[in-house]
């Protein structure tokens, strides 16, 4: 398989870090080449408190990657996670300013840039900015507005935030491992990629990614993402909490 079909990614978990080495095959289906999962150390609630263990933990995962795919990693795509994830909704409005009045993927760029203009604080950093649908001249409902006529673009969009600190952590630790920073994803929105069907997102549905320190949450209404959150609970404590009660390891 040709390098620039081949793609990386870390997900950097409370109790462990695993890496993905995928890429897509002659008939365009997703091939998985590699897996590398590695014991977590420096990390407490999806956040790096560590920077030297978790660089260690990374880079474990990364070499079992590379040996089992036969590909060396130089960038990934990089989930994130963690109780500092916020998130809120906010819309946009564009007039559409083209002789013929038809819209066009610089229109749905623009519309989606001034739903941006929302207070951040100088502490976060804006991680996603999602497009939950769109409106033309008040018209709701609209996917796809590319091609079709209108005077005003309105969108929806699903901001998703975090703490400037601990992107700038997890960054470092991957870079301090020798790999670059593609982009960083919502952890439970890739969950949702991968396990949610067309039809479940239309009926409406809430996906819990229960980890080791962190419960990862995103609900869908109508086909789009409506709510993002990281709860500070995970597997981990559940553990936890049996094992003092019964007075075991």
């Amino acid at each position: 398989m040709a390098r620039e079909r081949v793609i990386a990614a870390i997900d950097i978990g409370t109790t462990k870090v695993c890496t993905l080495v995928g890429g897509r095959g002659r008939d365009g289906e997703t091939e998985i080449l590699g897996v590398g999962v590695a014991p977590a150390r420096g990390l407490r609630k999806g956040a790096v408190v560590d920077l030297d263990a978790a660089v260690e933990s990374v880079r474990a995962s990364l070499e079992k990657a590379e040996r089992t795919s036969g590909f060396k990693i130089v960038s990934a795509y990089v989930g994130i996670a963690g109780e500092h994830i916020g998130s809120q909704n906010n819309r946009g409005a564009v007039a559409i300013s083209h002789p013929d009045h038809v819209i066009t993927p610089d229109d749905s760029v623009r519309v989606i840039e001034s739903a941006r203009a929302v207070p951040v604080p100088a502490n976060r950093e804006v991680i996603h900015i999602i497009p939950r649908a769109y409106a033309i001249d008040g018209q709701d409902g609209v996917k796809n507005p590319i091609g079709m006529h209108g005077f005003r673009l309105e969108v929806e969009t699903h901001i998703v935030t975090g703490s400037a600190t601990s992107i700038q952590n997890v960054m470092k630790c991957v870079n301090r491992a020798g790999v670059e920073v593609d982009d960083l994803v919502l952890q439970p929105l890739a969950s949702c990629e991968a396990v949610l069907t067309e039809e479940e997102k239309e009926m409406g549905v809430l996906l819990a990614d229960i980890g080791g320190g962190t419960t990862d949450l995103a609900l869908f209404v109508d086909g789009a993402v409506w709510h993002t959150a990281s709860l500070p609970v995970g597997g981990w404590h559940l553990s936890n909490d049996i094992a003092v009660a019964l007075g075991t390891p």
